[in-house]
């Protein structure tokens, strides 16, 4: 079973929605301060708090962009974070029969869902960075779940 698929089209919408979560968070801020004469430091507080919150949700959310293409000889998974800055190209290559252990993690709902990847590599075990999967809908999770089963099925 051959399996390719990518989350071009789901990641542009999730990036803007994110990015405006954060500009709305950064604008509640700076209209605190430049509006608001009486400082309020609960509001301060719970301001900060949010733009914090936003900021951390983009970066750590696992809102990755992801092109994955598993096959019964490989799995190739190619990936980036959403965030803006500090974003690095990322690949995982692994032939299947190295894999020890493969499987979708879940999340709070929508955030947090990951690919985790354990293999041997060099007669060595190799713990491959987790791939976020948040961004990714319903039917290319179900495709993804549905290889992994059978690969597991297999060994």
């Amino acid at each position: 079973m051959d399996i390719h698929f990518n989350n071009k089209k789901q990641v542009g919408s999730w990036s803007l929605y994110l990015a405006l979560l954060v500009l709305i968070a950064l604008g509640a801020v700076a209209a605190n301060y430049l509006l608001i004469e009486v400082r309020n430091q609960t509001l301060d507080i719970s301001l900060w708090g949010f733009l914090v919150f936003s900021v951390v949700l983009f970066y750590f959310g696992g809102f990755n962009y992801v092109d994955i293409a598993l096959s019964a000889e490989k799995v190739d998974v190619k990936f980036y974070n959403l965030f803006p800055l500090g974003r690095q190209y990322n690949r995982i290559l692994v032939p299947t029969d190295k894999i020890k252990k493969i499987k979708v993690n879940k999340g709070l709902g929508v955030i947090g869902r990951k690919l985790k990847i354990e293999g041997v590599i060099q007669g060595r075990h190799a713990l491959f960075p987790s791939v976020g999967l948040a961004a990714c809908n319903k039917h290319q999770l179900q495709q993804l779940q549905l290889f992994i089963d059978t690969l597991t099925k297999e060994k």
